[in-house]
Formats: C-alpha cells, sequence, structure tokens
C-alpha cells in the first residue's frame, strides 16, 4: 500500500495545470533519474490538493543531490533550460494577447492552443527536479548550511550559517514583482515633480483619478496605462482576477506620501551590487572552493528560475484566458467546464469530439487524479470519495510551539493572521505575523504588511522565502502545520535566526 504524505494545496486551481507535470512524475522522470514517483491529486470545487509517495519522494530528492553533488554542471544544465523554456513561454503568451481569436477557425484555434499548452506544460515540467530537491527536506540547502556551520566553526568566525546562507544565496537578478516595484517607484517619482499631478492623486480616489488624469497630465495618463498593461497579470496565478488600473492608483498614491522616497528607490538599484559584494567578501573569508561556488550559485539560480517559472505559467494563464472565453463560445462550454478538460481533451474537443457536460461539472466539484507505477485515471463520484480516504487527513494540533526553516533571520513579535486567500486579506495589518499554508502573488499586499511570515510548506526556493528576501522580512517556512496550530489574534514570537515560533500570552 502506498505512504503517502501531504505534498501541496493549490487554491482556485484545474486540470489545465497538472496534465504534463502529473505525467512528469509517474512517467518521463524515470529517464532524467531512473525514479517515478506515484500521486494522487484531489480535486474539490475548483481547489487542489496533492499527495505524493514518501518512499520514492525521498529516494528521487537524494538521487538528485547525489547527481548534483558528483557533478554540479548536470543541475546547471537543468536550471539553463528552465530559464529558456520560461521565456519561450512568456514571449509566446505575449503573443496570444495581440491575437483576435474570434476571427480564426475552429482549426487554427486548435493549433494555437495546443502549441501554447506544449510550451506551458513544458515549463511547468522543468522545474519538478529542484521542487523534489529541496521541497520536503531541504537536501541542498541543508548539505550547504552543514558545510557552512563546518567551515564557520573551523575558522572560528563570527557569522551565522544561517544569514550566510541567505547571502550566498540570494539571486542577483530581478523578478517580475521586483520589476513592478521599482517601476511604479519610478512613476511615483515623475508624478511628485508635477504640482497638478500629485495634488489630484492626493486629494482624490481612485476612480476620479482615473478619470481626471487624461485631463491633468496625458503624458503621465499614457505612463500610468503602459505601466497597468505590463503587469496587470502578476496577481493571476489560474484563474484570476488580475490587477485593475485602480490598485496601481492606489499604490502611487500611497508612495506620493513617503517622505523619503528617493532613498527608497537608491536603495532598491544598489540592493544587487551591495549584495554581490557581500557575497563575493563571504566567499572569500570562508575560502570556498570553486566547486562549492557553483552549488552556491545553484541554489541562488533555483530561487530566481522558481520566481521565473511560476511568473511565466502565471503569465501563460492570464494570456490564453481570451482564448478561453472564445472557445466557450464555439463549443457551448462554461469556462470552467473547459478548465476541467485536461489540456489533450481540450484539444479533442476543438477539434469535434463531444463530452458530457455533466462529467465536467461533477469534476470540478469533487474528482480525483492517480498514478500508480505509471499508470494513471481520473475518477469521480464514489471510486473517487473511496481514493481520496485512503489520503492522511489533518489533524487537530494543540502544540505551542513550532520549528521551520529560516528563510530570511530576524526577531519579531505580532499578532498572527491565518491568510491563504485573497478574502483573507482585509484581516491583514500592518505589523502583524502572516501565517499561511503556502503564499501566491495574490496574498504580496498582505504579506508587504508583515512583519514576519510563517507557512506550512515549502522550501528556500519557496514563494514566501523569494519575497520575504526581497521585502527584508523574517520568514520561517516548512513548519508543517502553522496554520493547523495557530489562529488568527495569537500572539506569536518569531525567532527567525533559528527558525521557532512560539506562541506567548501578551
Amino acid at each position: 500500500m502506498t505512504n503517502w504524505f501531504f505534498f501541496q494545496e493549490i487554491p482556485r486551481s484545474h486540470y489545465h495545470l497538472f496534465e504534463g507535470v502529473f505525467s512528469y512524475w509517474g512517467k518521463e522522470m524515470k529517464k532524467d533519474i531512473g525514479v517515478s514517483i506515484d500521486l494522487l491529486g484531489v480535486f474539490k470545487n475548483g481547489d487542489t490538493s496533492y499527495f505524493m509517495d514518501r518512499k520514492n519522494f525521498s529516494k528521487a530528492g537524494k538521487t538528485i543531490l547525489k547527481k548534483t553533488l558528483l557533478n554540479p554542471k548536470w543541475f546547471i544544465s537543468k536550471n539553463k533550460k528552465i530559464e529558456k523554456i520560461s521565456n519561450a513561454l512568456i514571449k509566446n503568451s505575449d503573443k496570444l494577447l495581440k491575437t483576435d481569436f474570434s476571427v480564426l477557425s475552429l482549426k487554427q484555434l486548435a493549433k494555437i492552443y495546443e502549441k501554447h499548452n506544449k510550451l506551458h506544460q513544458a515549463c511547468h515540467v522543468s522545474g519538478q527536479l529542484a521542487i523534489i530537491l529541496e521541497w520536503d527536506h531541504e537536501l541542498l540547502t541543508n548539505y550547504l548550511k552543514d558545510l557552512l556551520e563546518k567551515t564557520i566553526k573551523e575558522k572560528n568566525l563570527s557569522l551565522k550559517s544561517g544569514e550566510t546562507f541567505s547571502v550566498l544565496t540570494t539571486p542577483l537578478k530581478d523578478s517580475f514583482q521586483l520589476k513592478e516595484e521599482i517601476k511604479v517607484i519610478e512613476l511615483a517619482l515623475k508624478f511628485s515633480v508635477d504640482a497638478k499631478t500629485k495634488n489630484l492623486f492626493l486629494s482624490s480616489e481612485p476612480d476620479k483619478i482615473i478619470e481626471l488624469l487624461p485631463f491633468v497630465n496625458k503624458k503621465f495618463d499614457v505612463l500610468l496605462e503602459k505601466h497597468f498593461l505590463e503587469f496587470r497579470w502578476l496577481p493571476f496565478m489560474y484563474i484570476g482576477p488580475a490587477w485593475n488600473k485602480d490598485y496601481f492608483v492606489a499604490r502611487i498614491k500611497g508612495l506620493l506620501k513617503e517622505k523619503e522616497l528617493s532613498l527608497i528607490y537608491s536603495k532598491m538599484l544598489s540592493r544587487h551590487k551591495e549584495i554581490k559584494l557581500k557575497q563575493k567578501n563571504l566567499i572569500s573569508l570562508l575560502s570556498l572552493n570553486k566547486k562549492t561556488v557553483s552549488l552556491f550559485d545553484i541554489s541562488k539560480e533555483m530561487i530566481y528560475l522558481k520566481g521565473l517559472r511560476k511568473d511565466a505559467m502565471y503569465f501563460s494563464f492570464y494570456s490564453y484566458e481570451p482564448l478561453l472565453k472564445e472557445l466557450s463560445k464555439r463549443l457551448l462550454l462554461s469556462v470552467n467546464q473547459l478548465r476541467f478538460l485536461w489540456p489533450s481533451e481540450l484539444i479533442k474537443a476543438i477539434n469535434g469530439k463531444k463530452f458530457d457536460v455533466n462529467l465536467l461539472n461533477e469534476r470540478r466539484k469533487f474528482s480525483v487524479f492517480v498514478s500508480l507505477n505509471g499508470k494513471t485515471k481520473t475518477v469521480v463520484g464514489f471510486e473517487a470519495r473511496k481514493l481520496a480516504s485512503l489520503a492522511p487527513n489533518p489533524k487537530d494540533f494543540k502544540l505551542k510551539e513550532l520549528e521551520g526553516t529560516t528563510a530570511v533571520p530576524g526577531m519579531v513579535k505580532g499578532l498572527a493572521k491565518i491568510i491563504n486567500v485573497p478574502e483573507d486579506l482585509p484581516k491583514m495589518n500592518q505589523g502583524d505575523i502572516l501565517v499561511s499554508h503556502v503564499t501566491n502573488p495574490n496574498l504580496v499586499p498582505a504579506m508587504k504588511k508583515a512583519a514576519a511570515i510563517v507557512t506550512d510548506i515549502g522550501g528556500v526556493t519557496c514563494h514566501a522565502a523569494i519575497v520575504s528576501r526581497e521585502l527584508n522580512i523574517p520568514c520561517v517556512i516548512g513548519t508543517k502545520i502553522a496554520t493547523k496550530v495557530f489562529k488568527d489574534n495569537d500572539f506569536l514570537n518569531v525567532n527567525a535566526n533559528h527558525g521557532i515560533i512560539k506562541k506567548v500570552k501578551r
């Protein structure tokens, strides 16, 4: 009997995300590393939980670590492939946004979707070895941290291994999120030197600003529109929504109230130079050899590429939403029903095959995908519930202290707020401790208010780790059960230096 462990929960997701990656874990991965992994995916009311075979997952992780340590160039080549396919998907997604699908035939639509889906699935698959390596036991991270601890001790240096690891693995390339942060500050700085524009932003609500800006300063209105079109997709994830223009206007309005905006901007521009110098000094101080440096570079690149690959997929889903809407009209199925056709089935539907509408509705409501020994099937109804019952259920935890992995060091206290979906955002206040099963771009507005971030799952390449580094917020990841142990308004002491979170009396 398979020993399932809970791998991940993804809210607001659907079949289009998983076909390639499910196939890879069950079959193609064996060609890469000689191991395949059984998996069980449970789809319930638009959310997805999936579970992995513990034995083979651990075996796969150890195999990847061994291959990487023996030959770092092997994993470096995998990282290069991720970057190449991610950029190709972004390029094709941008092309989709410029396409008028209404004038194309079904045959043409099928060809466009097939090409785009092939790129999309390849992008998702490309990052799986990195996920297996780091997700559950953070194998490369722990290897490097142990190496740092040993080296620091041998050289009698006054360094902390966690902080040193964090610096040495900080990417020197900007994520789309950071690019947007920089560009929106640039807009605010430009707007601040024009008295009429600044007064409009500071004295009016976003909808009024959008209405009047073309008359106050047409050039600035064009710049705002360009920024909106370039970055509105960032929180889209798998089904949206995207940001509207009000969001960006509100951001600029807030930035115009900052007294030291120029200083904030200059610090953001100089941060890569500062980190690069810190990394160079640490490598010299620790006398790290060429092979060890290459392992830190792999970890650093993994963190950057995790963000790039995710952004590429989010942009992909955003860009083909108009295609799905056009197909919805042609096939007389709702967009949600289309989302619960596997991509290979959707191509068949475009080419004329009929699918049972009730089955698609049932799939979204409750269905299970299972892959055992490379054999796969999708089931609904009684069989789906029977298979789902084999997966472990969350228990009622009553602990008061948890331990996880440090993503960004620091020590803070504050009120816990459980933030898992956009609907939770209003309860987040400045200085609260954000506790999440796993963060995503939709939760970034709450993350920016957080004094610290704590997650159930994820390694140093997860979204929470990446964003907390960018925001310089203490972060503890991989606690497994933080959202089960803590509840809203618990007073927490987060010691991210040692990866410990305690519930304490105020």
